[in-house]
């Protein structure tokens, strides 16, 4: 498989417009080439993060315990709204969120409206984020989102340069290991979902984590013996983890990942374009 195969783009993820002007193309664009927070990375050993958008209940009920298993925790990127007017499959309660965090799994911030960030005004996001964050710290005030996900894995650089102030990384859907030089306000993700990932495709990434002494980060959606569109079947997350393990990757949180770089340097925004 490809860098590039099994992407989809915004307009074919859920909740997204159907079609976009070219220069909502072109915005997106920009954010994935300017690279706006970039880090120098030199990690000890190779490490694998897996990630969860929304957040489904499966995700909470079978997800998090397959980690478990594996003495190894996630990260869950939930939008506070959702609990009021989800209409898809079941979404994790409150009750469950918490209990998360209280299993050592991280929370972090995917808006509070679930909305495009492309698509709010700078105002409108910054009230969208600390709307997310009061509702958060509310169901336990030690829950701190620190790390963020797009929703629809799509931004423009005005608001990603605006996010990247207020969190310590930003998660994008372009898939690829981050090593050497990264860029924090759009890490690299690979889709593990069935339709888009197989068991040789997610052993070639992790090879290839390994290999680059790089960071992976896995995401998705649901878990599910007959998941949804952007969801995956417990097998092939359990394969997943075992096969980190194998060869050798650690499993870790966003957060415990981005710890982990902290001994790198930061550099200032970079003005050329690069892929």
């Amino acid at each position: 498989m490809s860098e590039r195969s099994g992407v989809r783009t915004p307009s074919e993820r859920p909740g997204a417009p159907a079609g976009e002007p070219l220069r909502l193309r072109l915005r997106r664009a920009a954010a994935r080439l300017v690279r706006t927070r970039t880090q120098l990375v030199r990690f000890s050993e190779p490490l694998v993060s897996f990630t969860f958008d929304d957040v489904l209940e499966t995700a909470c009920t079978v997800g998090a315990p397959i980690l478990e298993e594996a003495g190894a925790r996630g990260t869950f990127y939930c939008a506070g709204h959702l609990h009021d007017g989800w209409t898809g499959p079941a979404l994790a309660s409150p009750d469950q969120v918490v209990a998360l965090h209280r299993r050592g799994h991280e929370i972090g911030c995917h808006t509070y409206t679930h909305r495009a960030v492309s698509d709010l005004s700078r105002e409108a996001l910054a009230a969208d984020l600390a709307r997310n964050r009061a509702h958060f710290s509310g169901l336990a005030p030690d829950m701190a989102l620190s790390n963020f996900a797009y929703p629809f894995n799509t931004t423009s650089l005005r608001a990603k340069r605006q996010l990247e102030r207020s969190f310590a990384t930003c998660r994008a859907g372009v898939p690829g290991v981050n090593a050497g030089r990264i860029d924090l306000g759009y890490l690299r993700a690979v889709e593990l979902a069935d339709g888009f990932a197989d068991r040789a495709a997610i052993r070639a990434w992790i090879a290839r984590a390994v290999r680059e002494r790089g960071w992976l980060i896995f995401f998705s959606h649901g878990i599910a013996q007959v998941p949804e569109p952007w969801g995956c079947h417990p097998d092939l997350l359990r394969f997943a983890v075992a096969e980190a393990g194998t060869q050798g990757a650690r499993i870790v949180p966003v957060a415990e990942a981005v710890r982990r770089a902290a001994g790198g340097t930061t550099a200032e925004p970079e003005r050329a374009f690069h892929s």
